[in-house]
């Protein structure tokens, strides 16, 4: 009989045991997380009431509506939900509790996508829309084409759009 046969029981006891210890190890570490700076910016104020009266009455609720509409403009992603506005700028997101927080310059983008996507067009240019995964092109004259793909909109339109 060999040293492993007679030694079995102690190698399976100590396997069993390192593999425990292991995972004890992993258990108790992998929370732990590195000091990294964070890539999103919350510009809201803080809104803490001054003082809280027990004799107020509580204010009658709204009904909730959940608002969101997603903007890109040229890569420039801006999303606004129910009053809050969160900007994706070359990987940078920036949250802003309202419209007078937002800066005038993603304001400006905003208006201009609100106008396109309502109609009041400029004579002369092309606009696009995704839907759904389905690119929609807004001829100059008003009329609208779709195109399953991006790659499938002839390149002088893309050109035109900016692409």
């Amino acid at each position: 009989m060999g040293w492993i046969a007679r030694h079995f029981d102690y190698l399976i006891f100590a396997a069993l045991a390192l593999s425990g210890l292991s995972y004890l190890y992993i258990l108790l570490t992998r929370n732990r997380r590195q000091d990294s700076k964070s890539i999103v910016q919350y510009n809201i104020p803080s809104e803490e009431p001054a003082s809280f009266d027990p004799n107020e009455k509580p204010k009658k609720k709204e009904p909730k509506v959940n608002v969101l509409e997603v903007f890109d403009y040229n890569g420039i992603k801006i999303m606004h939900e129910n009053g809050m506005y969160t900007v994706n700028h070359a990987g940078e997101i920036q949250v802003y509790g309202s419209w007078q927080e937002l800066p005038s310059r993603y304001q400006a983008m905003v208006k201009e996508m609100d106008k396109s996507s309502i109609g009041q067009k400029k004579k002369g240019n092309y606009y696009m829309e995704v839907l759904n995964g389905t690119y929609y092109v807004i001829f100059p004259d008003g009329k609208k084409h779709k195109y399953p793909k991006f790659e499938d909109i002839p390149e002088k339109i893309r050109k035109a759009l900016g692409y």
